[in-house]
């Protein structure tokens, strides 16, 4: 009887724990994005750093024109996508100036840019943050690529971003090549230009 009794607190005691992770890992999910319920209704797998990308026609999708959008950058210069389109590919960067890995991979991105510059543009969408923030880590890092602002967070909709840093590289004619999750290397960086060149 005391035998049952021990296995059956146990089995209390476990769930209880179970229900109280459940809880808490609920209040504080994985992206702190303010889509996130939004998001999750839209039939998305994102394989992370393989480069593939199912989403919604309606939004962006390999192989398919990356969604078009109008944005100012820090200093009031309206940069608009499509403009790209004839002249160079663009690897669109989704970052945040309080995101560690984006600032850890910004010295492969320095050098990547470097050596790519007549290829390439890269761009960066800062979500939700002040025109102040950005401009001061502009000058903080030394930042060689136009940032972007995006305070209603339409652009990061329009590519269902969920977190930072998320990487969409766009060939020369303007269709979505491929997409990565997360901090990347500039051998990543290579390996990703490469596919526009072979294809």
């Amino acid at each position: 009887m005391q035998k049952k009794f021990k296995i059956l607190f146990l089995v209390f005691v476990f769930g209880l724990a179970g229900f109280v992770f459940y809880k808490f890992s609920s209040n504080f999910p994985l992206f702190s994005s303010k889509e996130e319920s939004q998001v999750g209704k839209q039939a998305i797998k994102v394989e992370d750093r393989t480069g593939l990308l199912e989403m919604s026609s309606k939004y962006a999708k390999i192989g398919d024109l990356a969604p078009d959008f109008i944005a100012e950058d820090v200093y009031g210069n309206k940069i608009i996508l499509s403009n790209f389109r004839n002249k160079k590919s663009v690897l669109l960067a989704f970052w945040a100036t309080w995101c560690g890995y984006c600032t850890k991979e910004l010295p492969g991105l320095k050098a990547f840019i470097k050596k790519h510059q007549d290829q390439i543009q890269v761009v960066a969408v800062v979500s939700g943050e002040s025109r102040t923030a950005v401009e001061n880590y502009i000058q903080k890092k030394n930042i060689n690529f136009p940032m972007l602002l995006d305070e209603d967070r339409k652009i990061w909709r329009q590519y269902l971003v969920r977190g930072t840093p998320t990487h969409f590289l766009i060939d020369i004619k303007g269709k979505v090549v491929t997409m990565r999750v997360g901090f990347v290397l500039k051998k990543e960086l290579e390996a990703m230009l490469k596919m526009i060149k072979e294809g």
